[in-house]
């Protein structure tokens, strides 16, 4: 027998968003001569867990965040996370990121690929300052995360937009893809995505080379061979520039990137002038958000699904209310991704597949349930089995909004806040 353990969880932060899982793979043992059952032998152990995590951050008290990377890393018990992944680059999102990396650290941290100039505009419109050591994220973030992390990541995968080329449905599991063998330095990391050359992306100078990696459109990290994790970088997130902002960002380009701290303050105060003089104060032009979809490859039956909270089952990993029935098992994280019409859905559904995006037991519902990111009848084209609002209704924001919470009520609504997390356990079989 064949079985995929995989788990879904969300911690409680309140206004903001922390999900991680994991993803263990019991292959199929040789066969014996004769079924002889052979006492005390150990059941063999699987290969993984592959943890990831998607988004780390909240405006509510940071100590939440905090407690929850505590409880994290008494779960790696030392291991670095596999795939840190950023949906977007709002501080409610990722105010945690650094702390994560210096805390457990990951492999490979996972972002959306804008240009700089947006990445720019991202930044000023949420009022920061050349000063301000966090706009170096927002100008180099490869170059942030070595000043800011250290040795706590080892390559930044960057997912470029996802345009036509769609990935591939497979209706069986697959081998996992072997290391390169040119792969002569053991410094070098090799990990998903491809290398990338001199001046392929902002950023990528120098001894840097090494440390980024790109994921083009249509490809997709294979698990273990049996388990996919697909990004969906949306290709009309790029702002209008009717102000011809990049073209004046590019005139700065050798400040930003390669000058000394002085030259990239200079460049950004005048940049920064330009963005409130042209744009104004409180420009909206942070609609990226890097989606991220996690299921089986090809078909499983005897799907067993828990949720269950209970003491016995968090000492043992296991407990008596098992439930056997169909369930889909697949994730499917937004972050505050743009569906506000059923073109937006329409569009990702095309992208994953309508296969993959029909076997979607969870769903986290795009930022934190605004009706600015949703509409009416979006519940029913996802009908996924869970809906995760990941939100303090007490926040100034009043998220989830009651018409979006409705739409989402057949489809079992949970509240993720302050006090109460989610976590789900699925075992898939064949």
């Amino acid at each position: 027998m064949t079985k995929i353990r995989a788990v879904h969880q969300f911690f409680p932060v309140g206004q903001g968003l922390f999900a991680t899982g994991s993803v263990e793979f019991w292959p199929p043992q040789p066969r014996r001569r004769r079924n002889i059952s052979i006492p005390g032998q150990s059941i063999p152990a699987p290969d993984g867990p592959y943890r990831w995590v998607y988004d780390c951050g909240t405006s509510s008290p940071q100590r939440l965040v905090t407690n929850a990377i505590a409880e994290l890393k008494r779960d790696c018990q030392g291991e670095k996370i596999d795939l840190l992944t950023l949906s977007h680059f709002h501080n409610d999102h990722i105010n945690g990121v650094v702390e994560l990396l210096n805390e457990i650290g990951a492999k490979t941290v996972m972002l959306p690929w804008a240009h700089l100039w947006h990445r720019l505009l991202i930044g000023f419109e949420q009022g920061l300052r050349a000063e301000d050591p966090e706009m170096l994220f927002y100008v180099d973030p490869v170059q942030y995360f070595i000043q800011e992390a250290g040795d706590g990541f080892e390559q930044v995968l960057f997912v470029l937009p996802s345009n036509d080329d769609r990935p591939p449905f497979s209706t069986e599991p697959t081998a996992a893809p072997e290391p390169p063998e040119d792969l002569d330095d053991p410094d070098k990391p090799s990990g998903p995505g491809e290398p990338v050359s001199y001046g392929d992306l902002e950023g990528a100078y120098g001894d840097l080379d090494h440390r980024i990696r790109m994921l083009r459109s249509g490809k997709a990290i294979v698990i273990h061979g049996v388990w996919e994790i697909l990004p969906y970088n949306d290709p009309a997130t790029k702002p209008d520039d009717p102000f011809g902002f990049a073209s004046k960002v590019e005139s700065h380009r050798g400040s930003l990137l390669n000058g000394n701290e002085d030259e990239r303050q200079s460049a950004l105060d005048d940049l920064r002038t330009l963005y409130e003089t042209t744009f104004g104060r409180g420009a909206a032009m942070n609609n990226v958000s890097l989606m991220l979809y996690g299921g089986a490859v090809g078909p499983w039956t005897g799907q067993r699904i828990c949720n269950c909270e209970c003491l016995y089952h968090r000492l043992i990993g296991a407990c008596g209310c098992w439930k056997e029935h169909e369930t889909r098992g697949a994730i499917l994280l937004t972050g505050d991704g743009n569906l506000k019409s059923a073109a937006k859905w329409d569009s990702l559904e095309s992208y994953l597949d309508a296969r993959r995006a029909r076997r979607t037991s969870v769903f986290q519902v795009a930022h934190h349930g605004a009706r600015a990111n949703w509409h009416d009848g979006l519940a029913a084209l996802i009908a996924p089995t869970t809906s995760v609002f990941s939100s303090d209704p007490r926040h100034s924001y009043g998220h989830p909004h009651a018409e979006v919470l409705r739409d989402f009520w057949p489809f079992r609504p949970v509240q993720v806040d302050q006090h109460s997390g989610f976590r789900m356990q699925v075992v898939l079989e064949r």
